[in-house]
């Protein structure tokens, strides 16, 4: 069974990894079936990093969020945030490329739903499948 969001086989993202994936394609991908299929695979630190994200992420694309929730959520990203700098980074500039841009740009979720709404109630993918 998969979630209405999810109303097809996933496909495989090798073939598709530059083109042709829809942002729900990735959404279950990575935060849906990523948790599972990456469970003993990452060392343990890498792994918990990830799942870290991935619970972050799922509560913040609730359509409803409570404020304790949405507090839980941005501990978790600012967890996810720390050590995923200090697990690819780890302080040396010549590993700067390591973080990009939207690592950072995760830590303004909260405040922005906080201001405007869940994403799933104006994100493009939800759009994009309702027109």
């Amino acid at each position: 069974y998969l979630p209405t969001l999810f109303d097809r086989a996933p496909r495989n993202p090798a073939e598709k990894i530059n083109s042709g994936y829809k942002a729900a394609e990735y959404l279950n991908y990575i935060y849906v079936l990523g948790p599972g299929l990456l469970y003993k695979l990452l060392p343990e630190p890498y792994y918990r990093n990830f799942c870290n994200l991935v619970c972050a992420i799922r509560i913040l694309h609730q359509r409803s969020i409570s404020l304790s929730d949405l507090r839980r959520a941005h501990q978790l990203v600012i967890t996810f945030v720390r050590d995923y700098e200090r697990l690819y980074y780890a302080g040396k500039t010549a590993r700067i490329h390591f973080v990009r841009q939207s690592v950072h740009s995760l830590t303004h979720l909260a405040r922005e739903i906080q201001l405007f709404g869940p994403p799933g109630l104006y994100s493009q993918w939800t759009m994009e499948r309702t027109i």
